[in-house]
């Protein structure tokens, strides 16, 4: 393999690859924020009495749980800018707003991901010891101190091993963007290789910068999980 294909500056690709590979991990880590953000929300709305916003957000899930991720995308995409459109068009505003590739990833995969962390946190609701809550009920704390002060904390201790595994998830997910233009580090390694027709040299180089990504992203969950069960005697939950 000639290594001077990877070299910083005009000589190589260096450069395209290690700006792929920043915006392969905002992508990343924006969507991972925005979409455990919104799975917690989807968590509570469906926890809630009444029949609408738990039906809603049940809904909500289900769908992007069963639709392809790319497909996702290319909706969000290629739709965003006229439903944006549209929506000015009844205000009686012509505007046309293009919602740009990095934007429409991260809000593609957001949802895609708040869908699968709002089971992970429905399951992690569910696994706080109901005496608990009631120990603190006869402390006199109301049910919303009870919930900020002690359900929501253990609640989010229990579901940390499954917002990790989708941590892996979105990783591997993220290259799906280049679909749409984004200048990830898939793209930016076929670009390469369309240069200079070693696409194997590329492509390789890709499966070692995500592999390393996912052992760093492996050991911090190794390692914060056994922090945070550590009174429990380290055991795998």
């Amino acid at each position: 393999m000639d290594f001077s294909l990877f070299a910083f500056g005009a000589t190589g690709w260096g450069d395209e690859l290690a700006t792929g590979f920043l915006i392969t991990l905002a992508m990343a880590l924006t969507s991972y924020a925005v979409g455990t953000v919104l799975g917690l929300g989807l968590s509570l709305v469906e926890g809630r009495d009444g029949r609408v916003l738990p039906s809603l957000a049940s809904g909500f899930g289900v769908l992007f749980r069963s639709v392809p991720e790319l497909l996702i995308l290319f909706l969000v995409f290629y739709g965003a800018t006229l439903a944006l459109s549209g929506l000015f068009g009844l205000v009686g505003v012509e505007a046309t707003l293009r919602v740009g590739p990095f934007a429409a990833g991260v809000i593609a995969l957001s949802m895609v991901h708040g869908a699968y962390a709002a089971e992970v946190f429905k399951g992690a609701f569910v696994a706080v010891p109901p005496g608990y809550l009631e120990a603190a009920k006869a402390l006199g704390m109301s049910p919303r101190l009870a919930f900020f002060k002690i359900k929501l904390p253990l609640a989010l201790r229990y579901a940390f091993p499954g917002l990790s595994n989708l941590w892996m998830v979105m990783i591997k997910n993220t290259p799906l963007v280049s679909a749409i233009g984004v200048s990830d580090l898939i793209r930016q390694a076929s670009r390469a290789g369309e240069n200079t027709r070693e696409y194997l040299a590329f492509f390789l180089a890709a499966l070692a910068v995500y592999l390393i990504l996912s052992g760093v992203s492996l050991i911090a969950q190794e390692r914060g999980q056994a922090g945070l069960f550590r009174h429990i005697g380290g055991q795998r939950v």
